[in-house]
């Protein structure tokens, strides 16, 4: 019975007395320097597996609609950014929702979405801020590194083929995020009150009951902190 009234005692807990602040300039620079560390160290781990960019850093990372792609010698790969729309690109490169598996489309890019809208109403501290563009290059670089470097999800034109690709994407991802919630900039457990409230307020309506499993993991370690 604890375990059920847990996750809402956490978060009204997290309510009480409870401020946000952070500006546009700091979104800015938090945002710059993850770009920045991007492309200065994890772009080389995709080189050593497709090949150098070469000379030209502009014409090796291109922005195509509302994501980045490395245009590299022997792969284009969608490359992990402070950008919502690197959802589209893997939705793009491995058509999930043909085969009915939608995480990409109903779940990662409008839970992505909806903290970028709450950033802009003012929702979050400057923690809270870079806590949440470093997990979202945490989760993007988490895909890219079991998909495209390491190979664990295979493109398939047979249906049967490509939906356990995409189920072991959806997987791989769920277990993947209470490290990134848990480790990114302060640490979920260590962040202001509001900001954890605006966290729930935000991720709430796209949990479904699997997600909630993956939550809990992150409030217990909290809890576990204390």
């Amino acid at each position: 019975m604890w375990k059920k009234y847990s996750y809402q005692i956490f978060f009204i807990l997290c309510f009480l007395n409870a401020t946000a602040v952070h500006s546009e300039d700091s979104t800015s620079r938090i945002k710059a320097k993850l770009q920045e560390d991007l492309v200065s160290h994890y772009l080389k781990s995709l080189e050593i597996k497709f090949g150098e960019c070469g000379s030209s850093l502009q014409s090796c990372l291109q922005q195509k609609e509302d994501y980045m792609t490395a245009n590299l010698p022997k792969s284009e790969v969608c490359f992990p950014y402070t950008m919502c729309g690197f959802y589209n690109c893997m939705e793009q490169d491995y058509h999930c929702s043909d085969v009915g598996v939608n995480y990409f489309t109903e779940l990662a890019l409008p839970t992505c979405s909806a903290y970028e809208s709450n950033i802009k109403k003012n929702l979050f501290s400057d923690q809270g801020v870079e806590w949440i563009y470093t997990v979202m290059v945490c989760l993007q670089k988490g895909l890219v590194d079991e998909c495209v470097i390491k190979g664990n999800c295979p493109v398939s034109t047979n249906k049967i083929e490509q939906k356990k690709t995409c189920d072991h994407i959806t997987e791989f991802t769920l277990l993947y995020h209470p490290g990134c919630y848990i480790n990114s900039g302060v640490g979920v457990c260590h962040l202001p009150l509001k900001d954890k409230m605006s966290i729930w307020k935000t991720v709430n309506p796209f949990m479904t009951a699997r997600e909630k499993k993956e939550a809990y993991k992150v409030i217990f370690e909290c809890f576990s902190r204390e």
